[in-house]
Parts: C-alpha cells; structure tokens; sequence
C-alpha cells in the first residue's frame, strides 16, 4: 500500500475511535500531506468518495477552520488547502461542540422549569433559587 494512502486511511481510523466522522480526518489528512490546494472533485476521485460526501464534510472542516479555501485567478472551482496549526483546529472543535452543547443543556433546563412551574409549586421554588 502507498504510504500515502495509508497515512489517509490511519488518520480516518483514529478520527473514528474519537467519534470523528471518518471521511472528514481522510480529508484532512489528504489535503495535509498535499502540497498543492485541491477541488473537491479531485478529493472525491482520491478518496474514492461521492462529491456530494466530499462536500458535506469540507463545510464541517471549514466550520472548524481546518481547510482554508483558496482562490485563484483564472480557476472557477474552490480550491482547499489544510491549515496545519492543529492546535487551533483542535480548539476550534472543542469551542463548537461545548457550544451545541451547552445551548442544548440551556434550552433541557428551561423546559424542565416550565414542566416543574405548570406541576409542582414546591419544587418551582426550590428550582427557581438554584
């Protein structure tokens, strides 16, 4: 097997023993170990993978600043390239997914107190001054 290839699909398997969308970590580690910046035609044909699954997963790295997008004159199609400053992409995800996170416990607590408000006077007090 290509060292290249290997490496692609060694990222892909740890990003999946994290929780990690496979095909994301494939297509970071491809664009990573490239040096020039690639469309995502060329990322599907690589990786043997659908465009619109390449598409769906640069949105996520993009989300994460884990691919910059490059633009050059004359060339109509998106270009990516990989940011190489892991420590930023790491902490980019852990500040995106304690956000969805934490909006998802803000938004359990409220209803909770709406639930205990309509059901229990009692416990709306004691609820209320935590």
């Amino acid at each position: 097997m290509d060292i290249r290839k290997k490496f692609i699909e060694n990222i892909g398997d740890l990003g999946k023993s994290i929780g990690l969308n496979k095909t994301v970590c494939q297509i970071y580690a491809l664009l990573y170990i490239t040096p020039e910046p690639m469309s995502p035609i060329d990322m599907s044909r690589k990786l043997n993978a659908s465009k619109g699954n390449i598409s769906i997963n640069i949105k996520k790295l993009e989300e994460w600043r884990a691919v910059k997008k490059i633009k050059r004159k004359g060339y109509s199609r998106s270009l990516y390239t990989a940011n190489d400053d892991l420590e930023s992409i790491v902490f980019e995800k852990l500040k995106i997914g304690l956000a969805k996170r934490n909006r998802s416990l803000t938004k359990t607590i409220v209803e909770a107190k709406k639930s205990i408000k309509k059901s229990d006077k009692k416990l709306e007090k004691y609820y209320s001054d935590r």
